[in-house]
């Protein structure tokens, strides 16, 4: 306790560094869980691709396939989800089950209680095998995430700090503390990387913390552990 005590009074920096830290431990997960979960979609949206296509779109209509009628109900990860395909229609009818429709004219999204419509742009799907290309743009996906997300995760990280440390100038003014923008920063490095493993670890086990909650623990740690900090 007493080297982190030092490292906030007297260290060096913000903190950024940990912060660095954190945000490529994240994109190191991000891209793991991408490369082990997504190629389990290609085979569904293959199997959509073998059933739908093709289909031509033309000024905003659907111009093949004519008058057809194609539905499927596919399970992902035990989650049904349904597509429907109906050029017999230019609306779609009141009373839909949740799902995706494509009518002639439009996209309709379809959730309990919603429905989102959306006009059609024109688009020319061919009916062959997709599985090379959905590998291919996985393995964008993962790379993408490996080399970029470390600093934007750092950069949304840094200025959640910043924050933070501006509002524990009140929480110092409370506890009749004083301490430096960069002790601040320090501080609220280690305090924002702590709930934030724990709120990460909580999600795994079904408790999530909303961003409300996370601020409120937040001030209330600051509290705590100020008053424990050296005049």
């Amino acid at each position: 306790m007493q080297k982190i005590t030092d490292y906030i009074i007297k260290g060096k920096g913000i903190g950024a560094l940990w912060l660095l830290l954190l945000g490529t431990l994240l994109a190191f997960l991000s891209a793991y869980d991408i490369h082990h979960t997504l190629p389990s979609a290609v085979p569904h949206i293959q199997q959509f691709a073998d059933e739908f296509f093709p289909i031509e779109v033309e000024n905003g209509k659907v111009v093949s396939p004519q008058d057809a009628v194609i539905t499927h109900t596919y399970d992902f990860h035990g989650i049904p989800f349904t597509i429907t395909l109906d050029t017999t229609k230019e609306v779609l009818e009141e009373g839909a089950k949740p799902g995706l429709y494509l009518t002639k004219s439009y996209l309709y999204s379809v959730s309990e209680g919603e429905v989102r419509r959306q006009n059609l742009a024109d688009i020319k799907l061919e009916k062959k095998d997709y599985t090379p290309l959905l590998y291919r743009l996985i393995r964008i996906v993962v790379w993408t995430t490996i080399l970029v997300a470390p600093f934007l995760n750092f950069l949304c990280f840094l200025i959640a700090v910043a924050f933070y440390a501006l509002i524990s100038g009140l929480s110092c003014s409370l506890c009749r503390k004083e301490m430096t923008f960069k002790s601040k920063m320090r501080f609220n490095t280690l305090l924002f990387i702590g709930v934030y493993v724990l709120t990460y670890l909580l999600y795994f086990v079904g408790i999530h913390i909303s961003t409300i909650a996370f601020f409120l623990i937040m001030i209330a740690l600051q509290l705590i552990f100020i008053k424990k900090l050296p005049a």
